[in-house]
């Protein structure tokens, strides 16, 4: 089996199966005989939290906080349980019978992670990564555009879910975010800067808090031979962050800025390394997964 495709694998009960989830978008089920219709979306946001932990004890408890928050009525235990019933239905129906299994104090989705698209699609980022570390820009480029090709849009976009699941998905889009950042970085490891300069341009778009993104630009810009857009760009970002954001460009674009305006020979060789710290809050509130 590749990451990029399920087919029939062991289960965590040891039996084979044919299993396709796919949380990377509105929710997907396919078994071996075919998809499963989910009648109402309270049943496939009882799936689709349960498939965010594969093979995972998930507790009544915790499923009634991500299904109704503060607001569960006094009979959510067994609306929870009608639910459940009708779940299984829907999943035998397509081939999946028994895979939702009862395990006290609540259920637990008896499949194996690697049948799950969140599952490869953190593999294939994992490859790739490695390969950066590695120094190989063009095999990093490959195995992380594979993970992110998996992704339809926004995480379980036809699931209405809150408390903890909600918290999933906000790490699931910040997780597709940084790969789009890696992926650039592949692009300019590999030589690809014109290439690159596209690309990150798009993504400024989407994410235009993330400074990381911008330094990247600047530095595609300039191997290209475009010091004076390289310094545009820099008084571009300043301004989004400024107006949209109410911050100054942190010390990294500050630093990259100085060294293009001085011509400084590092620039050429320069990888911004992944955000941490100062703007971790801010990339998180804008790391949503679609943006027009």
């Amino acid at each position: 089996m590749t990451m990029s495709s399920a087919s029939s694998v062991p289960t965590t009960g040891g039996e084979f199966m044919y299993a396709d989830l796919r949380l990377l978008g509105p929710l997907e089920v396919v078994g071996s005989r075919g998809s499963v219709s989910f009648a109402g979306g309270r049943r496939r946001s009882v799936f689709a939290l349960l498939a965010l932990r594969p093979g995972r004890l998930v507790s009544r408890s915790s499923l009634i906080d991500a299904l109704w928050g503060d607001d569960a009525p006094a009979t959510a235990t067994k609306t929870l349980q009608g639910h459940i019933a009708q779940v299984r239905k829907a999943l035998s129906g397509a081939g999946l019978g028994g895979v939702l299994v009862t395990r006290e104090p609540g259920y637990v989705l008896e499949v194996d992670p690697a049948q799950v698209d969140t599952h490869r699609f953190a593999e294939h980022v994992r490859a790739g990564c490695a390969a950066l570390d590695r120094g190989d820009g063009a095999e990093a480029h490959v195995r992380l555009e594979a993970g992110l090709a998996l992704w339809r849009g926004d995480p379980l976009a036809d699931c209405a879910v809150a408390g903890w699941a909600v918290a999933e998905l906000t790490r699931l889009c910040e997780a597709r975010a940084l790969a789009e950042e890696q992926t650039v970085t592949a692009l300019l490891m590999a030589g690809r800067h014109a290439d690159a300069v596209g690309e990150i341009e798009r993504l400024v778009g989407r994410y235009p808090s993330r400074e990381r993104l911008w330094e990247l630009l600047m530095v595609a810009l300039h191997r290209s031979g475009r010091q004076a857009d390289a310094l545009r760009t820099y008084r571009r970002v300043r301004s989004v962050l400024v107006e949209e954001f109410g911050v100054e460009p942190g010390p990294e674009l500050r630093r990259l800025e100085a060294a293009v305006l001085a011509g400084e020979p590092d620039v050429a060789t320069y990888l911004p390394r992944p955000p941490a710290g100062r703007r971790r809050e801010l990339s998180l509130a804008d790391s949503r997964c679609a943006r027009p």
